[in-house]
């Protein structure tokens, strides 16, 4: 777990939920991601377009202070 930088309490892992208008799952709920830019290129239906990484954005809070924080997995990252 990690503490919080400002009043050196456990934060604990918290779920983002929000409504996006054109990303709906079947249960109703969207989840936020983040798309990162690889500096390479792919081409789809010959378009040239940035490569990305998709990664899903996850958040922690301090039960003391209120403090949020918005984090991703490292594990999602390992292709940069």
């Amino acid at each position: 777990m990690k503490k919080c930088l400002d009043c050196d309490f456990y934060m604990r892992e918290a779920k983002i939920d929000g409504q996006h208008p054109f990303e709906l799952g079947v249960d109703g709920r969207s989840n936020i991601r983040i798309h990162i830019p690889t500096g390479g290129k792919t081409t789809l239906l010959g378009l040239e377009l940035d490569n990305t990484i998709k990664a899903e954005v996850k958040a922690r809070v301090c039960p003391k202070c209120g403090k949020v924080e918005l984090f991703v997995n490292t594990s999602d990252l390992a292709n940069l």
